[in-house]
């Protein structure tokens, strides 16, 4: 293992074990400042088929090596991160307007993400009888493309390489043209550890991610974003049965009994509606409230909200920065917007932040709009969240459910045993009972209806880069 030195200000490729440039570049922007960060290289049709090449010819060593061996390599790279936790952090910090705890708390998840894959074995089944041994094994899918979302680009590009790795497929990493740089530095490490073409890092344009999933010889691809690119991932895929994990958008209920601590509860509340500026796949993203502690809960959320100091990352004060890109921003700003035209009451208004640039944004919270409001339907992603009344169980349960969504959901009681009644009947793939959406490495993350297909994370999430053989042996 050779050590690893990284200069955190150039950015390239990672085509076969080597950097590469292009003749054309982009950027990303730092959303604190609106300033433009480091240049990146656009990938071309040629860096495509060169990462696919490469990928399918490291997959033939790769796949064989026996698995402890490639345990020791995925322990090898976690010893060269671990050296660059703090870089990575104030990465993050500029690509995405993450304040440090928040910057710091991804970085290290990373390290929770490593010890957790290490830990997995891949499991096998032996079963006999009077005429044959079968054997069901799991064998590596082939070469996987991971297609990465801008919120949390370490995180889940880690959570897509780490098992695809372990389970002996090589991997293509695609990361977000909004935050390219943190995916693409992680995977130059690698480069310390691993084989040229084990895995790889080609960014650029929105043409990468489509040459990708159509490519003939890209055997899976897991795709994490909006749920109208991963239908489109679904029908381009169809086309060779491509495997997919798709981990897609969420629209995610709460629903509090009158039995809890309402100052509590509130406060929890908010840190799950507006962490990291709303977006996040399972920020909570609709609030059902009792009717019978409605106004004081309601209180409670605007006192709790008005404490989070938005400004920019890098201020030690921050507790929520900025939209991370434009985009984002101006699709808030338009629901914004919608909820004013349509006479909707704010319990607390979005505020001008001072802070000359910068796509930022205050928390905000509407006070009981119709359920057929924009801002109730549609996933928000973003500091903006409904609050609405509810008096009759069945009649929420039946709310929170009435959507294409089936993310995450949580429910809030003092009485246990009835949260998780109710948390039972949530069509969601994560259920957090008397909390936010707080995920882990070691519990699957996957989503019902339109918000996905397979799963990641857990204990099986490693299965879904593989495909079952079932080995016969007769007596």
């Amino acid at each position: 293992m050779a050590a690893s030195h990284l200069n955190f200000s150039t950015f390239h490729n990672i085509v076969n074990g080597e950097h590469r440039g292009s003749d054309k570049t982009a950027f990303g922007v730092d959303p604190s400042t609106e300033c433009k960060l480091w240049d990146v290289p656009v990938a071309t049709a040629q860096d495509v088929e060169d990462a696919v090449n490469s990928a399918n010819n490291a997959f033939e060593a790769w796949s064989t090596t026996p698995f402890e061996q490639r345990v020791t390599k995925l322990a090898q790279w976690r010893q060269l991160y671990e050296k660059h936790v703090e870089d990575f952090t104030r990465l993050l910090m500029m690509e995405c307007g993450k304040p440090r705890s928040v910057a710091a708390g991804e970085a290290n998840e990373v390290l929770a993400l490593f010890d957790h894959n290490e830990s997995l074995r891949i499991p096998e089944e032996c079963l006999e009888d009077d005429t044959r041994v079968i054997i069901t094994r799991h064998v590596p899918v082939g070469v996987v493309a991971a297609v990465c979302p801008w919120n949390f680009p370490l995180v889940l590009s880690l959570g897509k390489i780490l098992p695809a790795l372990l389970t002996g497929c090589s991997i293509i990493v695609k990361p977000s043209p909004f935050t390219p740089y943190s995916a693409l530095k992680m995977v130059e490490l690698a480069q310390h550890v691993f084989a040229p073409g084990v895995v790889q890092a080609i960014g650029g344009d929105d043409s990468i991610g489509p040459a990708l999933v159509s490519h003939p010889n890209v055997h899976k691809i897991s795709f994490t974003g909006s749920s109208i690119t991963g239908k489109r991932i679904m029908a381009s895929a169809a086309a060779t049965l491509k495997r997919v994990t798709l981990e897609l958008g969420g629209n995610d209920p709460a629903i509090i009994y009158p039995d809890v601590d309402v100052e509590k509860t509130a406060a929890e509340v908010v840190q799950g509606c507006f962490v990291f500026s709303g977006q996040v796949c399972v920020a909570t993203k609709r609030v059902y409230v009792h009717e019978s502690i409605y106004a004081p809960f309601l209180d409670a959320m605007v006192i709790a909200a008005s404490r989070i100091k938005v400004g920019k990352a890098d201020d030690p004060s921050t507790t929520m920065g900025p939209m991370q890109n434009k985009m984002q921003y101006d699709k808030v700003q338009e629901l914004v917007a919608d909820c004013k035209a349509q006479g909707y009451k704010f319990a607390l208004s979005p505020r001008p932040i001072p802070t000359g640039a910068g796509y930022y944004l205050s928390p905000s919270i509407v006070d009981n709009p119709p359920p057929t409001a924009r801002i109730v339907v549609e996933e928000q992603f973003g500091p903006i969240v409904p609050v609405l009344k509810w008096s009759d169980e069945a009649d929420v349960i039946a709310r929170a459910n009435s959507t294409s969504a089936g993310l995450g959901a949580s429910v809030w009681s003092a009485d246990t045993s009835r949260a998780e009644r109710v948390g039972r009947q949530m069509q969601a793939g994560s259920v957090f009972l008397n909390s936010w959406a707080k995920t882990t490495p070691r519990a699957m993350l996957s989503g019902h209806k339109e918000s996905g297909i397979g799963g990641e994370w857990g204990s099986t999430g490693m299965l879904q880069y593989c495909n079952t053989q079932v080995v016969h042996i007769f007596k």
